[in-house]
């Protein structure tokens, strides 16, 4: 099958809007939206003011960056003639655009997409247009008079080029009449070339103002992003250091903390357990919470939850080692969730009273540790990774 040049052997006329075909003489897409922007109507201002674009693209550097350097100079020389020509552009007289009457396949480029619109004539009389494509995309959606294409682009084939110092998206626009059988054809094929262009390098800038230059340092405190931490604490409830040891038997300290919890949230720790290993999955582990927030050594020991603000949780127990360890060294790992400030079954901080043989709330009712003692597991609740903490030393004296 021979293929036919559109603009060559058909009456059409062939453009494009922010695209080109150059191979078709198409103009240059970057002064017909230039030349759009120009033409807007804009209030007229009295002198001393300019009119003057606010922004100017080009296919080369029109500046060089060293005329922009704060380490040159003293910040109060004349401004570099390369510059004065970006900010104050020569007048140039006024061209109308060509005209795009009787035009009957357009291309308009948009900052991602490429849009291609085709008049219904070209396809002859009853052919359907499942057989025009671009690239390998069929119609994106169609009217009675027009047919659409617009994809993304690097979509449909679409290939991308420097050409001249522009990126270029280049792609072909093929039609495909069905052989019918006879001596007569109503429908011609061909395949058109489309192609958006795309300068390199653009210059905005404000005008109506004058930067006064204040050198001055600035120092902000970097903001922990960690969404759940975990330490060790002494009895002050500061963070131990590496220096200070907890003795056998007396009480230990841990925080869990949310930093950048919401106000109207309340932490809560499901679970926490102990290990003289640094990986969670290391064995042995000794309990301390389960349960969505039961302090289970609360039943045993002094281990018990301490009232604090709602984006922490304090809790203490007492040291100990476990049998045959041969380091002195413990690690705690927890997990833990924000949810509402009012406990529920699956987020609460419960302690055992031993005189009062029962489990007890720190924030609200006492109901709802009743299931303590039995499984407290629900399919809302919500468990976050396990948080661990820095490791801890035991002195056995």
């Amino acid at each position: 099958m021979v293929y036919l040049s559109l603009c060559l052997f058909l009456p059409l006329l062939c453009s494009t809007e922010g695209g080109t075909l150059q191979t078709f003489g198409a103009f240059n897409p970057t002064t017909w939206v230039m030349k759009k922007v120009s033409r807007r109507e804009s209030p007229t201002l009295p002198p001393p003011y300019l009119h003057l674009p606010v922004f100017v693209d080009s296919r080369l550097p029109l500046v060089e960056k060293e005329h922009f350097s704060p380490a040159k100079g003293t910040g109060h020389e004349p401004l570099p003639e390369p510059v004065r020509e970006v900010l104050l552009p020569p007048v140039r007289p006024s061209t109308s655009p060509p005209s795009t009457s009787g035009v009957s396949v357009k291309t308009s480029c948009k900052f991602n997409k490429m849009r291609v619109q085709v008049s219904r004539s070209v396809l002859g009389a009853g052919e359907k247009q499942s057989q025009l494509k671009l690239g390998t995309c069929k119609a994106s959606k169609s009217t009675m008079d027009y047919i659409y294409f617009e994809y993304d682009l690097g979509l449909c084939g679409t290939k991308r080029k420097m050409i001249n110092n522009r990126v270029a998206y280049l792609n072909i626009l093929q039609y495909d009449p069905l052989m019918l059988q006879g001596p007569i054809r109503r429908a011609v094929p061909f395949v058109l070339p489309v192609a958006c262009y795309y300068n390199r390098y653009q210059y905005s800038y404000k005008i109506g103002y004058t930067p006064k230059m204040r050198m001055r340092k600035i120092f902000k405190p970097m903001k922990n992003r960690a969404e759940f931490i975990l330490t060790a604490q002494n009895a002050q409830w500061e963070r131990l250091s590496p220096s200070d040891q907890y003795l056998l038997g007396k009480p230990m300290y841990f925080e869990a903390d949310a930093p950048s919890m919401s106000q109207d949230e309340r932490l809560y720790v499901h679970s926490c357990y102990a290990t003289p290993e640094k990986s969670h999955n290391s064995m042995p582990q000794f309990p301390i919470v389960n349960n969505f927030g039961c302090m289970v050594e609360s039943k045993e020991g002094h281990s018990r939850f301490i009232p604090y603000k709602n984006r922490a949780v304090r809790f203490s127990m007492d040291a100990f080692l476990f049998k045959g360890m041969t380091g002195q060294q413990l690690y705690m790992h927890c997990t833990m969730s924000a949810g509402s400030s009012v406990p529920t079954p699956t987020a609460k901080s419960c302690n055992y009273d031993t005189k009062a043989g029962r489990w007890v709330e720190l924030h609200g009712s006492d109901s709802v540790c009743a299931c303590c003692d039995s499984s407290c597991s629900s399919t809302a609740s919500t468990v976050t990774k396990i948080i661990s903490s820095q490791p801890w030393t035991i002195e056995p004296k």
